[in-house]
């Protein structure tokens, strides 16, 4: 899994939680004190309502793509851990998996001409 909203990005190790509907929430503990400093300064800057573009890549591979508003985002810590949660509306969304899968059907003609061609 991995996720990117703006300049901010969280890799699969972080991630504890990742849901994709009409909204997009990503839920991330943070254990090392350096890297929670990192992600603190971060999420200070993100606002409810800021508009943002994300990248989310699913366990399954499948890829998003899109724009959305910040919605809420919360930040805790609980003994020597700190986490965080980011919800997102999505306006935009566009799925690179769908992409892949068309170009597969669009090319797949074009390969059978050319191995049609090359039998002659």
């Amino acid at each position: 899994m991995y996720a990117k909203f703006g300049s901010l990005e969280i890799l699969s190790n972080y991630i504890t939680d990742l849901s994709v509907g009409d909204i997009l929430a990503v839920q991330a503990l943070i254990t090392n004190p350096l890297d929670w400093h990192h992600f603190y300064e971060k999420l200070s800057i993100i606002k409810k309502g800021d508009k943002t573009d994300f990248t989310i890549v699913t366990d399954e591979g499948d890829r998003l793509i899109g724009l959305g508003a910040i919605e809420e985002v919360e930040k805790w810590s609980n003994q020597g851990q700190f986490g965080f949660k980011i919800k997102i509306r999505i306006r935009k969304q566009k799925s690179l998996t769908d992409r892949r899968i068309k170009l597969r059907q669009l090319s797949k003609p074009s390969e059978q001409k050319a191995a049609a061609i090359n039998t002659f």
